[in-house]
């Protein structure tokens, strides 16, 4: 299978999770699908959320979504043992529709991840392709953001690659979707001084057609081998970085 792999960083990175919108808005611990795909639709010019608040129709997706749902990708944490530390920023928004307290300052606290890095690996297909183009030539039609444009995103280390199937599996290197694999016992043959460790949370996924809310699924990232539950989840190995890799 044909890839285009890069690393994505930054010196921050907010991905706001929905559900708190009040003190403090926190953020997800690591990038998702759908931001990941938003970074993707920056590139290629895709329109997003705002675009489609402006000309809203019931069940539309945002077209950055609609043209790359079905991609196909991979995500590894190059922070250590998966975790990539955080930190609650406060600063003042002091527009005039900000608030309604005296003054029309509102205090912002919001938890931002702190020098995160990912190597990413994307599927190339009839979109994709165009989009490993130009990420190869280092353009983008928009400026691709870690969640908001607070948080610029750097894509360096493109290369394009053929990752193959491995059929005797007992590690991923990548998150995985965690139904898919029961975690067996840890392996310490190569460095007997290396720390198990295990990162796991609820990702989002995939997107409501009707209200464009995010589906989620459980997500593991792991040193410790696994096996898998079930015969039909592929995993593909990037040998140059001797790396096996969950693609969703």
């Amino acid at each position: 299978m044909k890839v285009v792999r890069f690393k994505l960083s930054g010196k921050t990175a907010f991905f706001k999770k929905p559900d708190v919108n009040t003190y403090c808005c926190f953020t997800y611990g690591n990038i998702h699908k759908i931001a990941l795909l938003g970074i993707m639709g920056s590139v290629l010019g895709f329109r997003g959320y705002n675009e489609q608040s402006r000309n809203f129709k019931k069940n539309v997706y945002p077209e950055f979504y609609e043209k790359l749902k079905n991609a196909k990708v991979a995500v590894v944490t190059i922070n250590k043992h998966g975790y990539i530390s955080k930190k609650v920023q406060e600063f003042n928004n002091s527009v005039g529709y900000a608030s309604r307290e005296s003054g029309g300052n509102l205090i912002v606290k919001q938890q931002w991840l702190q020098n995160p890095k990912w190597m990413i690996y994307v599927k190339i297909d009839n979109i994709t392709d165009e989009f490993s183009n130009m990420i190869r030539k280092n353009k983008a039609k928009f400026i691709p953001y870690l969640g908001t444009n607070d948080h610029f995103a750097d894509i360096t280390k493109v290369s394009e690659l053929e990752v193959h199937k491995e059929d005797d599996v007992d590690k991923v290197d990548s998150i995985f979707e965690t139904k898919y694999f029961k975690i067996d016992k840890y392996q310490d043959e190569e460095e007997d001084t290396d720390t198990a460790w295990k990162y796991t949370e609820y990702l989002p996924v995939a997107l409501d057609k009707d209200l464009n809310q995010y589906q989620f699924s459980d997500f593991t990232e792991t040193n410790m081998a696994v096996d898998s539950f079930n015969e039909s989840v592929d995993v593909y190995r990037d040998e140059e970085l001797d790396k096996n890799l969950y693609f969703f």
